[in-house]
């Protein structure tokens, strides 16, 4: 039998393949973050855990921290938040013995003032009176300023109020487009190479086409005489990405990266479809390649 080989045109559209059946597996509940505390030694509940005490020891050193917390602070204390001046009580400072303000005001630490001798915290002065209003009442922030208090409960440690504003619908949004660009592999870094390929590219129109290999899976001939150096059309791409694990197939990381770029304010011409390879012996060649292009106006 005689070896049929077709060159590689990336404006063609032919293909053979047999569509490969996908084993679906459910995408985990989305999550933005997993909250850290962003300074070694503020949290509470990551001492516990070094401590290596059992439990009474540890409730009795809790109560020594309490203790302390009160000879060293005031009951009263004024706070300078970014420039903010607020006036609050140690106890709702303290009302959630697991966050890092709670750690800041036990007495285990020392706590900068500025020149008036008012508590300095290095955070947003204007989002800090709702994180006050949670630590006071449990209010919950209006949607407008929900981001930004999220922010700020997650460096403050506010687990629950964390949890809460995760429910909100533009850090909601985030959680999921978060964990859609999770299931493809060193996404970030690939959406860079594709801005900076298209950059190259347009040095002369100001149009940037990057040809992208996506691939979830590694294709393995079955077929003896398949020749693996046939001048496939991937070879053509710029940026290459795959294999991945997660049931997400390429057409959806060709949409995930076409949405963060046009939100990041680029212009895009909508995506070709993709072009396939038209090599055959014995079997089809499967890979194939998308054209994304950015235009820089």
């Amino acid at each position: 039998m005689e070896e049929k080989e077709v060159n590689s045109d990336v404006e063609s559209q032919g293909s053979d393949s047999v569509e490969e059946i996908i084993t679906m597996r459910p995408i985990p509940t989305p999550r933005l973050v997993t909250l850290q505390h962003p300074i070694g030694g503020w949290s509470e509940r990551s001492n516990e855990v070094d401590s290596g005490l059992p439990s009474s020891s540890r409730d009795r050193e809790h109560t020594v921290h309490r203790q302390s917390s009160t000879s060293v602070f005031p009951a009263i204390i004024p706070l300078n938040v970014g420039g903010q001046l607020y006036m609050t009580r140690l106890s709702t400072l303290l009302k959630f013995s697991d966050s890092m303000l709670a750690a800041m005001f036990s007495g285990r630490h020392q706590i900068d003032k500025d020149k008036d001798g008012n508590f300095f915290l290095d955070s947003n002065g204007t989002v800090f009176a709702h994180i006050l209003e949670y630590l006071r009442y449990g209010s919950i922030p209006p949607n407008d300023v929900a981001y930004l208090v999220f922010k700020d409960a997650n460096y403050y440690g506010l687990f629950e109020l964390v949890e809460k504003l995760q429910l909100k619908p533009e850090i909601a949004s985030l959680a999921v487009k978060e964990s859609q660009r999770a299931q493809f592999p060193n996404y970030a870094q690939v959406k860079e190479e594709v801005i900076k390929a298209a950059m190259a590219r347009a040095a002369v129109a100001r149009v940037g086409d990057v040809f992208i290999y996506a691939f979830r899976k590694e294709f393995k001939p079955r077929t003896p005489t398949f020749n693996p150096k046939h001048g496939c059309i991937v070879e053509n791409a710029q940026v290459t990405v795959g294999p991945w694990e997660a049931a997400a197939d390429e057409d959806t990381f060709i949409r995930c990266l076409e949405n963060d770029l046009q939100e990041e304010g680029f212009t895009l011409r909508p995506h070709e479809g993709k072009k396939k390879c038209k090599y055959y012996f014995g079997q089809t060649c499967p890979k194939s390649i998308f054209k994304l292009t950015i235009l820089f106006d």
